[in-house]
């Protein structure tokens, strides 16, 4: 599928991403804190605060940079009532248990000191309970905010999003409500200068509405990233010229069903990916989002029984893969987690330390990334696919790397292609065959 007129970012093939859920990252002030604070690391409820902020992202950035982090794309800041901000009611005002617009703009400035972005979360499908707005008109039916809402019999009384009365949808119909949102898009970009929007239900929004938001980011900065959260297939978005890219949860459930639960062999689980690759232009395969998990997921390591050498194998096969990866906050520590909330655990710092060998691992798979432009702009293709072993090729003219994988429990033997390949970790010359342990793999580079 091609699709033209569309252009993301350059930097994008370039990133690795790091989600992070705000409340839950780490405390940087707690003279910012809400009332009523729950202990750091306490199970999370659907309504506790732990009093993480913008302050304490900032006091982390170079253990995010030493990971081989590139950008971050944070879940909403916006002023709200609840902890994960989905209700937003001011646009234009970062919550000051955050730490408010001053310690975004201290945050963006430290990240493109080091060289690193952030992408906001843009919830413009629906505003807070509380919105000012949305208070005015339904105190008042002559208000001028009326409008901007959609009014029904039924209860609660207006369209709200899944039912939920404290998410009140916005009338896109309206003009004004477009211009509202519209100028937080360019406010954030222009004077904050944040790097891109990861577009929260964005299929729930109208394809025009979209499409503004992207031309309005495009205005401000050619090369801001335009995100959407899509669960099904976003072809329709590339068709609409709407997006840069998904975030490919489509991918993160192939990675589930091979890796984390074992119910396909690598046969079915290459077919789905060939599908996957084929229903988006070329452009969208390599500027997508693709995850191992997020805010909305159970994390992965606790889908895979917790299974270190699972959650490493998906981990590889996603740094070896086209698009953007994206770690979930804490996944590099082995945090674990149900359904939500319990996928919003706090960040365990203790876990950082020596003695925990995954942290290590996911700053290999980063800097193998970064090494080797093949793995970030080169061709696809699967030279094996045979029970529960892999074999994946990335290839550009002047390099050639290869990703072996053995996501079974008996040790494998996996042939190479002709000629002689040096395996990344030992240095070692290979080739004809290579045999992996269980739950293991390896990056070969073609040797000179």
């Amino acid at each position: 599928m091609e699709v033209t007129g569309v252009r993301p970012p350059s930097w994008v093939r370039d990133a690795v991403f790091y989600q992070i859920f705000p409340d839950r990252f780490r405390n940087g002030d707690p003279g910012n804190d809400p009332p009523g604070v729950r202990p750091w690391g306490e199970l999370p409820t659907p309504t506790s605060f732990f009093g993480g902020d913008l302050w304490g992202i900032l006091e982390k950035l170079d253990y995010l940079a030493d990971l081989g982090v590139t950008a971050l794309y944070l879940t909403p800041v916006f002023k709200a009532s609840t902890n994960h901000r989905y209700d937003v009611e001011d646009y234009f005002q970062v919550d000051p248990v955050l730490g408010g617009n001053a310690a975004l703009k201290a945050l963006v400035a430290a990240l493109h000191r080091r060289g690193m972005r952030l992408i906001l979360d843009g919830v413009f499908n629906h505003c807070g309970q509380g919105h000012p707005f949305f208070q005015e008109a339904r105190k008042d039916p002559a208000s001028p905010y009326r409008p901007w809402f959609v009014w029904e019999e039924e209860e609660p009384g207006y369209s709200c999003w899944a039912g939920c009365p404290s998410l009140p949808e916005w009338n896109h119909d309206h003009p004004q409500v477009q211009e509202h949102l519209l100028s937080a898009v360019r406010f954030w970009l222009s004077e904050y200068e944040i790097d891109g929007w990861r577009l929260d239900t964005v299929e729930y929004l109208p394809p025009d509405f979209v499409r503004a938001i992207y031309r309005t980011a495009k205005e401000v900065n050619p090369e801001a990233y335009v995100l959407g959260e899509v669960m099904g297939l976003g072809t329709p978005w590339f068709r609409h010229r709407a997006l840069d890219g998904v975030m490919h949860y489509r991918l993160w459930e192939g990675l589930v069903h091979f890796f984390a639960r074992e119910e396909w062999d690598s046969g079915r689980f290459s077919r789905y990916l060939w599908h996957l690759w084929r229903s988006y232009p070329s452009w969208a395969n390599f500027s997508s989002y693709t995850l191992l998990g997020s805010h909305d997921k159970p994390r992965f390591l606790t889908l895979a029984g917790g299974d270190p050498r699972k959650l490493l194998l998906a981990a590889a096969f996603l740094f070896a893969y086209p698009g953007a990866p994206a770690i979930y906050y804490g996944d590099e520590v082995g945090l674990e987690g149900g359904e939500d909330p319990d996928c919003r655990r706090c960040f365990p710092w203790e876990r950082v330390g020596e003695g925990n060998p995954l942290p290590q691992a996911f700053r290999e798979l980063a800097a193998l990334r970064h090494a080797h432009p093949a793995l970030r702009r080169g061709s696809l293709g699967f030279l094996h696919a045979k029970g529960r072993t892999l074999l994946l090729r990335r290839a550009l003219p002047e390099e050639e790397v290869l990703l072996a994988l053995n996501a079974g429990a008996q040790e494998e033997e996996i042939p190479l292609p002709s000629g002689i390949y040096r395996e990344e970790k030992s240095g070692e010359r290979r080739s004809g065959a290579l045999r992996l342990p269980p739950y293991s793999f390896a990056f070969l580079t073609r040797a000179p």
